[in-house]
């Protein structure tokens, strides 16, 4: 599945992440969806493995509120629907 994960990882665009944001009602400005897509991409599999706070934490402080509840909840959400196959 590591494979898998990390092969779609390696290959989504900028453009792609704001795709399937907004497909999940997420509407992130310019600055947001560069430091969210930064973060995926260097640091994906700490999201998945390990600790993340210290991300979440940064991503808390420079997005919206509402921007930041709403990707949080989608983590949370994905981690929990996939946690079999991680």
């Amino acid at each position: 599945m590591i494979s898998i994960i990390k092969n779609y990882i390696n290959n989504i665009s900028i453009d792609g992440l704001n795709i399937l944001l907004t497909k999940n009602d997420i509407y992130l400005n310019n600055d947001e969806l560069n430091i969210l897509y930064k973060y995926l991409k260097n640091d994906w599999y700490t999201f998945i493995y390990n600790d993340p706070t210290p991300i979440l934490n940064d991503i808390k402080n420079r997005f919206t509120p509402d921007n930041y509840n709403k990707l949080y909840e989608l983590y949370i959400l994905a981690k929990e629907k996939y946690k079999n196959y991680l």
